[in-house]
């Protein structure tokens, strides 16, 4: 009898700290990642918004005409903070993404990420710091740190978000006829060069 008694209170106290434990991690769920304290607003504006269009359908208009006179002409695109907010704003407001909120700020080569993911029932607010490096024609993703609230996560999860994140990069860009031979974030810019492929 005691030893029924003793298993049904070791069960009772592991329930218990079962409970505690799910109690902890969904407060944790619901907390800003530490990320977001590093990061600022940069602002968004129409004018930044309509730059970053027009920036990026020259690049493009440059890229295919170098390709149609089948030129190996070297291009660069530049974007800064405020050009990128602004252009999320927008993306945000078509509806087609899971998030209600983004911002993005470049540091030096570094870029930071915060965001805040519709998930059904309460919000996941998510932060990542890595850094965005030109490989193989591509570019590549090193993500750093990954957080979603404050809960602990373990390396394993941060590589899974990296790899994910690396992979829609290359079917992104798989059909794009420019091989990217350098990407620099500094002076609060995300510079991408890249040299125009020539059809052989």
């Amino acid at each position: 009898m005691k030893l029924i008694k003793g298993f049904i209170t070791v069960i009772g106290i592991i329930g218990i700290l079962v409970i505690i434990a799910l109690v902890t991690g969904y407060y944790l769920y619901l907390l800003t990642p530490p990320i977001q304290a590093e990061m600022y607003d940069p602002g968004q504006s129409r004018e930044a918004f309509e730059s970053f269009n027009q920036k990026f359908e020259s690049f493009e208009t440059e890229v295919k005409d170098a390709v149609d006179a089948g030129e190996e002409k070297e291009l660069s695109l530049v974007i800064t903070e405020k050009e990128i907010n602004s252009k999320l704003i927008e993306v945000l407001a078509e509806g087609e993404l899971p998030l209600r909120e983004i911002l993005v700020n470049f540091g030096k080569e570094t870029f930071m990420i915060y965001a805040k993911v519709d998930v059904p029932g309460v919000d996941a607010r998510i932060g990542a710091k890595g850094q965005i490096q030109a490989l193989d024609g591509g570019l590549k993703v090193a993500i750093e740190d990954f957080d979603l609230g404050k809960l602990p996560l373990p390396q394993a999860a941060t590589n899974g978000v990296e790899e994910v994140v690396n992979i829609m990069l290359k079917l992104r860009l798989a059909d794009w006829p420019l091989e990217i031979t350098n990407v620099e974030i500094s002076n609060r810019e995300l510079t991408v060069v890249g040299l125009t492929r020539t059809a052989d």
